[in-house]
């Protein structure tokens, strides 16, 4: 199934280029697949810093930043599709540029994922030194030289 969408995807944009260059003209087409990969990649830099950004501050706050980690690897896919040129490939990652539309695929991606694995999620952070609990082992202990082992 993974592999019909690299043969699909290749196919879809060649009849695109076909369909859209007959009615635009070549020099335009090739013109709007190199202006979407600039403007693509000015806007994969910007949200990501953004989604960085997001997640430094929720390590500081000594939260698991899970949002801001599935948004980064949406913004890394929307990133490889507009660099790939074609106008679906574009398509599909200005939808995943668009905070609104990523959020609703990552939740129902994530619900996918929760059906189809068992999590359980416990995470205890403590910050205070005094509140961690001193424990002693005591015991004794004999010292065997390696001498008296070998005869």
């Amino acid at each position: 199934m993974f592999f019909l969408f690299f043969i699909a995807i290749p196919i879809i944009e060649v009849i695109l280029f076909i369909t859209v260059g007959k009615h635009i003209g070549l020099w335009n087409t090739i013109f709007i697949i190199i202006i979407t990969g600039i403007i693509g990649a000015f806007l994969v830099k910007s949200q990501g810093i953004s989604i960085l950004n997001k997640a430094i501050e929720e390590v500081k706050l000594n939260k698991m930043p899970l949002m801001p980690i599935f948004e980064g690897i949406a913004i890394l896919i929307a990133g490889a599709f507009l660099l790939t040129p074609g106008f679906l490939t574009d398509t599909l990652g200005c939808f995943l540029l668009i905070p609104k539309t990523r959020n609703i695929l990552i939740k129902l991606i994530s619900s996918y994922l929760k059906k189809k694995t068992i999590y359980k999620e416990k995470t205890i952070y403590n910050t205070n030194e005094q509140e961690k609990e001193n424990k002693t082992f005591e015991g004794s202990y004999e010292e065997i030289d390696e001498n008296k082992k070998k005869k």
